[in-house]
C-alpha cells in the first residue's frame, strides 16, 4: 500500500515538474533577496539571552556607571615613554581618537586627558599631567615622577618599566554593533604613525570584537567557495556527467540560500560560530543527491529500456524512505543543540542547521526527479552495465569481503574503542578564550600578548558594591572593606591590579599631606572624605569619579585588571572571589555582587559540558526514536545508533590525547555527528533489509550486492561529509577548525563502523529483523 502510495506521489511529481521547478526558483529568490540584511555581532554578551539575570545586571551596572569594553591602544618605546616625542605622541593620537566616529570624546583616557591630584596651601589642584605646547625633557622627567606618586596609574596607564603607555578609548553605545568600523577607523590611525623607536599594538575586548566581523568575512570568503569545488569534485568522480554535478549542487545552493535568506528575514544576527554554518550545510545537503543521482545511473546501466520518466520514479521509489529517515534524524541532530543550548548563538545554529536540512529534503523529493524530467535517460561511465563496477565500487566489494571474513575481530575493535572513549569523556577540559578565535600569527593576537605582558591586563571583572543610604560609601568602614577587598583578590592569579573610588580617597588623603607616602590611607573621619570631593571639584572634574561611584555616593563599583582571557583562569577567580564577597560581604549595611566580562564568560562557559552531553543524549534518543518507529523495530533503531555511539566516544579520546578544549565551537560536535553519521546506518539498515527480508538473499549474497551497490553510494557520501567538514580546518578561526576536524573524524568512525561493524553484528546476530519480513 505504501509503495503504491509512493508511486502516485512521484507520478504526480514527474507529471508537475515545470510547475515544481518554477516555485523552486521563486522559494530560492524570495529566500536570498534579504540576504543583504543579515547582520553580525561578534559581542562577548551575544552569547547569553536577553533576558538573562545575570546579563541583565551587568547592563544595569554598565549604565550606572559608564562602563564599556574599549579599544585599546599601547604605545611601546623600549627606550621608556617619558620624553618629549613619546608624550606628544600620546597626546596628539589621544586628539584624533576624540574625532573618529563611534568613539566617544568624553570617554579617551591616556596620560593627556588624565590629571594629577596634588596639594596645595589651599587644598587640591587637579592639573593635567603635562601641556603638549610645553613639553620638554625637564618636563617629561616631572611627568614620570608625578605617575611615581599615583600608584592608581602604575601598571594600568603606564608599564612599571614606564616603556608602554595606553590610550583607552569606549565606543558610543550606538556603535555596539559596528565595532568593525570603529576598529578599522582605528587601524588606519594607527598606520600613519611611523616613529622611530616607536610600536603601535591594538587590542582590547572591544577590538576583538570589531577585527572578528573582519575577520569571519574573510574567513567566509575563502571555505564557502572551497567547499563547494570540493564537492564538484567527489561529483565529478562518482558520476562523470554534467548533470550529475550540477543538479545536486543545484539542491546544496537552494538549502544554503534559504537558511541564510530566512535568517536575515527573521533579524538573526550572524556569530562566529554561524560562520561555519555555510560549509556545514553544503557536506551535508549534497548527500541526499549523491544517493539519488547513484541510484538513478545504477538503474539506467541495468534496465536501458526504460524510459526518462520510468527511470526517475522508480529512482525515487528506492530512495525516497532512506533519505527520508537520514534527514530527520540529521534535523534531530541540530534541534537537540536548540533544546539543550542555553545560548542564542548555538540554538540558531542549530534551527537553521535544521531549516536547511529540511529545504535539502524538500527540494530532493521534487526539485531533482523535476530537473531531471528535463532531460533524457543518460549512462554514466561509472555504471557501464549491469555486471561492472568501477574501482571504487571494487574497493567497497573487497571491504566486504573482509568484513564478511573477520566479523568477531571487528566487534573486538569495537569495543576497545568504547572503552577508551570513555576514559577519554573524563579528561575532557571546558576552556575558552576570546582571543583564541583568531591564528596566532595575527597582529591582534600579539597586541594582546603585549598588553597583558607590559601592564595589568584587557580583562575586567567589575565588583559592585551597594549601601543603604546617599554618601555611605564615605563611611571609612566601607571604604576599608572595600579596600580589603582589592587586596585579597589581587592575590589571586593573573589579577594584576584595580581600581576603585578608594584609590582615589587615598591619592586625595596623601595630596592634602605634602605627598607623604604614609598617608596614602583611608582617613577615619567621614566628613574629611565628604571634603575631599568638594575640594577636588575646585579645580577638577566631579564627573571624573562616574566609573567608580554614583552621583548619590551610594553605589561603587571596583574594576579588576586581569592578563588572561582564559575560562579556566577566569573561573577560579570568579569563585575565589565569590568565597571572599560571601565571607565579609552582603550585609545589612554593605552588599557586593560580580559583574563585568569576566563574571559573564564564567556564567555562559561553565554551561557548555552540560549543554554539550545533554545534546548528545537528546540527539541519541531521538535518532533512537526516529529510526525504531521508521523500521518498526527496537533491534533496528539499536544497529542504527551503535556506529555513532562509538564514534563520539573515539572522538573524546582524540580530544584528551590532543588536549583539545569541549569550548564553543567544539560543544556542538558530538550532536551534528550523530544527527549526520547515521545517514550511514539508516542507509546500511535499510538496505540489509530489502535485501534479506525483501529479496530474500542469503547473507553472503547481500554481502556482495550491498557493498557494490549502496556501499558505493555511502562511499561518496562519506568523502562529502569528511571532505567538507575537512574544509573547515582551513578555516582561519580556530574553534571552526578544531569542529571540522572533529566532527571529519566523527563523520570518518561512522561509515568505517557501519561499513564493518553493522555488517559483522548482523553476520553474527543474524538479528529477526533483516530475516523475517513484516507488511
Amino acid at each position: 500500500m505504501k509503495t503504491k502510495r509512493a508511486q502516485a506521489f512521484f507520478n504526480w511529481v514527474t507529471s508537475h515538474y515545470k510547475p515544481i521547478l518554477i516555485l523552486s526558483f521563486a522559494a530560492f529568490v524570495v529566500s536570498v533577496v534579504s540576504l543583504p540584511k543579515l547582520t553580525k555581532d561578534t559581542r562577548y554578551e551575544a552569547f547569553l539571552p536577553p533576558q538573562d539575570s545575570v546579563l541583565i545586571q551587568r547592563n544595569a551596572i554598565k549604565e550606572t556607571f559608564g562602563l564599556k569594553d574599549p579599544m585599546v591602544i599601547a604605545i611601546k618605546n623600549d627606550k621608556g615613554i617619558f620624553n618629549p616625542t613619546s608624550l606628544g605622541i600620546v597626546d596628539d593620537l589621544s586628539e584624533k581618537l576624540k574625532k573618529i566616529p563611534g568613539i566617544d570624546p568624553d570617554q579617551v583616557r591616556s596620560l593627556s586627558t588624565e590629571n594629577n591630584v596634588v596639594g596645595t596651601d589651599f587644598g587640591i589642584l587637579v592639573e593635567p599631567f603635562f601641556e603638549s605646547e610645553e613639553l620638554t625633557n625637564s618636563n617629561a622627567k616631572a611627568v614620570s615622577q608625578a605617575i611615581d606618586n599615583f600608584e592608581l596609574y602604575k601598571g594600568s596607564l603606564v608599564s612599571k618599566d614606564k616603556t608602554t603607555t595606553l590610550v583607552i578609548a569606549e565606543m558610543l553605545d550606538s556603535y555596539d554593533l559596528k565595532q568593525h568600523e570603529v576598529y578599522n577607523s582605528l587601524q588606519a590611525l594607527l598606520a600613519d604613525y611611523q616613529h622611530d623607536n616607536h610600536d603601535f599594538y591594538l587590542a582590547g575586548e572591544g577590538a576583538v570584537s570589531g577585527y572578528l566581523i573582519k575577520y569571519i568575512d574573510e574567513d567566509a570568503m575563502r571555505t564557502n567557495p572551497f567547499a563547494g569545488l570540493v564537492i564538484a569534485f567527489i561529483l565529478i568522480f562518482a558520476y562523470r556527467t554534467v548533470r550529475g554535478v550540477v543538479i545536486p549542487n543545484l539542491m546544496v545552493l537552494a538549502s544554503v540560500g534559504i537558511a541564510l535568506g530566512l535568517m536575515a528575514f527573521f533579524g538573526v544576527d550572524f556569530y562566529v560560530i554561524t560562520n561555519g554554518l555555510p560549509v556545514v550545510l553544503i557536506a551535508i545537503a549534497v548527500a541526499d543527491g549523491i544517493h539519488i543521482m547513484g541510484e538513478y545511473y545504477e538503474l539506467a546501466a541495468k534496465h536501458p529500456g526504460l524510459s526518462q520518466k520510468e527511470l526517475v520514479v522508480n529512482t525515487m521509489l528506492s530512495m525516497w524512505r532512506p533519505i527520508t529517515i537520514t534527514s530527520i534524524t540529521t534535523i534531530a541532530g541540530f534541534m537537540s543543540i536548540v533544546f539543550s543550548s542555553y545560548m542564542p548563538p548555538m540554538a540558531f545554529f542549530g534551527v537553521f542547521g535544521g531549516i536547511g536540512v529540511a529545504t535539502a529534503l524538500v527540494y530532493a523529493l521534487f526539485m531533482i526527479p523535476s530537473a531531471l524530467m528535463l532531460l533524457k535517460p543518460q549512462m554514466s561511465k561509472a555504471f557501464e552495465s549491469a555486471n561492472t563496477i568501477d574501482g571504487f565500487g571494487k574497493f567497497m566489494s573487497g571491504l566486504g569481503d573482509f568484513v564478511y571474513n573477520r566479523p568477531r575481530t571487528i566487534l573486538v575493535s569495537a569495543v576497545l574503542i568504547v572503552v577508551l572513549g570513555f576514559f577519554g569523556a573524563l579528561k575532557l577540559k571546558v576552556n575558552e578564550d576570546r582571543i583564541a578565535n583568531f591564528q596566532s600569527t595575527e597582529p591582534i593576537v600579539q597586541a594582546d600578548a603585549v598588553i597583558n605582558s607590559k601592564t595589568e591586563g584587557t580583562s575586567y571583572l567589575d565588583v559592585l558594591i551597594e549601601t543603604p543610604g546617599t554618601e555611605d560609601i564615605f563611611q571609612p568602614h566601607n571604604l576599608k572593606k572595600i579596600e580589603a577587598l582589592q587586596r585579597h583578590v589581587e592575590t589571586l592569579p593573573k589579577v594584576q591590579g584595580s581600581t576603585s573610588i578608594v584609590d582615589f580617597v587615598k591619592k586625595m588623603h596623601q595630596s592634602v599631606n605634602e605627598d607623604n607616602a604614609e598617608y596614602y590611607t583611608i582617613p577615619d573621619d567621614e566628613a574629611l572624605i565628604s571634603q575631599f570631593f568638594l575640594l577636588y571639584s575646585a579645580s577638577g572634574n566631579p564627573t571624573d569619579f562616574d566609573n567608580y561611584v554614583d552621583y548619590d555616593y551610594r553605589l561603587a563599583n571596583v574594576r579588576f585588571r586581569i592578563n588572561s582571557g582564559e575560562y579556566l583562569d577566569e573561573k577560579i577567580i570568579v569563585e575565589k572571589t565569590q568565597d571572599y564577597l560571601d565571607a565579609n560581604f552582603n550585609t545589612p549595611t554593605i552588599k557586593a555582587t560580580q559583574s563585568g566580562k569576566v563574571a559573564l564568560d564564567v556564567h555562559w562557559i561553565g554551561k557548555l559540558g552540560q549543554n554539550h552531553f545533554t545534546g548528545a543524549i537528546v540527539a541519541l534518543l531521538v535518532v533512537l526514536i526516529v529510526a525504531a518507529l521508521s523500521f518498526r523495530s527496537m533491534a533496528g533503531g539499536v544497529l542504527t545508533i551503535v556506529p555513532v555511539l562509538i564514534s563520539v566516544l573515539f572522538i573524546y579520546t582524540v580530544m584528551g590525547v590532543l588536549d583539545i578544549w569541549l569550548a564553543v565551537g567544539t560543544s556542538m560536535f558530538a550532536a551534528i555527528a550523530i544527527g549526520v553519521g547515521v545517514d550511514f546506518a539508516v542507509h546500511t539498515v535499510d538496505r540489509f533489509k530489502y535485501l534479506l527480508a525483501e529479496k530474500g538473499l542469503s547473507l553472503q549474497q547481500a554481502f556482495q550486492e550491498f557493498f557494490k551497490s549502496a556501499g558505493r553510494a555511502l562511499l561518496f557520501n562519506f568523502l562529502a561529509l569528511t571532505l567538507g567538514f575537512g574544509v573547515l580546518m582551513t578555516s582561519a578561526v580556530p574553534p571552526l577548525n578544531r569542529f571540522g576536524f572533529l566532527v571529519a573524524v566523527a563523520v570518518m568512525v561512522s561509515f568505517i563502523g557501519s561499513m564493518t561493524i553493522l555488517p559483522a553484528i548482523i553476520l553474527l546476530a543474524k538479528p529477526k529483523f533483516f530475516i523475517t519480513h513484516k507488511n
